[in-house]
């Protein structure tokens, strides 16, 4: 199938196979990148659209109780853990609360819940 001269070297026919050949692996590999980068923009827009669905609202909760930073640090562990609650951030300063969440899974009454079960007051400021 593969003719060599004696002295080593490929015919012409042959150096004309190994170039058909890599040009079709190239085109390959080329396909393969374009498909994987199709996929990843459809996951990506899929993502986008499932975020931009959440309705997102936002909870200013006041805080009495909180003795120290730490006690601050330890309702916004809960609050975290909290299914509905995107993001929180509380203060030990301003003695509140500010929460992030998805009205569709919580509402503000569960999060001053989650709080007042810690052994705090909470109340909804806004």
């Amino acid at each position: 199938m593969f003719e060599r001269k004696h002295n080593g070297k490929q015919t012409s026919a042959q150096a004309e196979k190994r170039v058909v050949l890599i040009t079709v692996l190239a085109i390959a590999l080329g396909v393969v990148g374009v498909l994987v980068a199709l996929d990843r923009s459809e996951n990506v827009a899929k993502v986008v659209d499932a975020a931009s669905a959440v309705k997102t609202e936002r909870a200013l909760i006041a805080i009495e109780g909180m003795s120290c930073t730490s006690c601050a640090s330890g309702i916004k562990a809960i609050l975290k853990r909290t299914p509905g609650v995107i993001s929180a951030e509380v203060s030990y300063e301003r003695r509140e609360a500010i929460v992030d969440y998805d009205a569709d899974k919580t509402s503000r009454e569960k999060i001053v819940e989650a709080i007042t079960k810690l052994g705090y007051k909470a109340t909804v400021k806004s």
